[in-house]
């Protein structure tokens, strides 16, 4: 399958989640997102606002634990706004949101493109995408040369 053939599959699939499911499916994704960083060696992140009607992993009770603990760290939320200006600001981690992924850690987006640029502008930061198990894609993804792999991709299972 080409990559639009596979937005298509996995945005019917996503849309179609109960929304009790994608609220504890989120909330252990923010748990393990949170035990993954050494947030010590973390100054600034880059995150983004979920889009609801998109059910992504909302990833707010990590930013809202993060200011908690962590009051010191400096959090951008990116717009859900399509066509913004990548961020010219370096960050220490960025948090993606991932439609599906491979064992590979490349990932399935909307199909802007925004995170493609933005992601080689960022070779320093670590790269954590966020996403449900069930968007995997066991036979891998299609490649092009400006896909940027993450570091990793965390699931809820």
């Amino acid at each position: 399958m080409d990559k639009d053939q596979l937005r298509r599959k996995y945005r019917k699939a996503r849309i179609s989640a109960d929304v009790t499911s994608v609220d504890a499916k989120s909330l252990e994704i923010c748990r393990r997102v949170f035990g993954a960083v050494d947030w010590e060696a973390v100054n600034r992140i880059c995150s983004y606002s979920p889009i609801d009607s998109l059910k992504e992993v909302n990833v707010t009770p990590l930013h809202d634990t993060v200011r908690y603990k962590f009051p010191d760290i400096k959090i951008e939320i990116l717009s859900p706004a399509k066509n913004q200006a990548p961020p010219r600001i370096r960050f220490d981690l960025i948090i993606v949101p991932c439609l599906a992924f491979d064992k590979d850690n490349y990932r399935l987006g909307w199909g802007g493109g925004f995170y493609d640029k933005f992601l080689a502008g960022q070779p320093q930061a670590l790269k954590i995408g966020v996403a449900y198990s069930g968007g995997l894609v066991s036979e891998g993804l299609p490649r092009e040369p400006h896909d940027i792999p993450l570091d990793t991709v965390i699931t809820e299972g």
